[in-house]
């Protein structure tokens, strides 16, 4: 019993390692969870400004990388057959150094996701201010709901 648990152990780690090693994501689209009723309600998390090379898009420029995110949202959803017009809810995780965000960069975050929310915004919608996201060069992360 013993050696059929270490035999049955050493294939799964082994088939772990290999999915690992073999298994290339695109980049910046990583973090898609479809959850309930397959098809019907998706969770689209931790979305960053890297373009589907991996590398950071707008490094210091807050407009451009929000422009990435979007970009990279629309591929996510695309995947599943969805659009931004199935987005229900946004929020936006701003890089600041206070709680508060200020009215600039509300107002920059606001255009950038005005061009793309064509039919306006979603019912909810939020920007909160973060001391520090994955990278001290990001400057935006998005989390998304969207529903069928």
């Amino acid at each position: 019993m013993k050696i059929h648990f270490t035999v049955l152990l050493g294939v799964l780690l082994a088939s772990f390692a290999q999915a690992q090693t073999t298994t290339k994501f695109p980049s910046g689209y990583l973090y898609k969870i479809e959850a309930g009723a397959i098809g019907r309600q998706v969770y689209v998390c931790n979305q960053r400004p890297f373009n589907t090379s991996g590398e950071l898009v707008g490094v210091g420029d807050l407009t451009a990388q929000t422009q990435q995110v979007f970009e990279n949202l629309k591929t996510a959803l695309g995947t599943v057959g969805m659009t931004l017009r199935n987005v229900k809810q946004v929020t936006y995780h701003v890089k600041g150094q206070t709680s508060q965000v200020n009215s600039t960069i509300s107002q920059q975050v606001n255009s950038v996701s005005a061009t793309y929310f064509t039919q306006g915004a979603p019912g909810i919608a939020e920007i909160k201010s973060i001391p520090k996201i994955a990278s001290d060069d990001i400057l935006v992360e998005v989390e998304v709901i969207a529903e069928k």
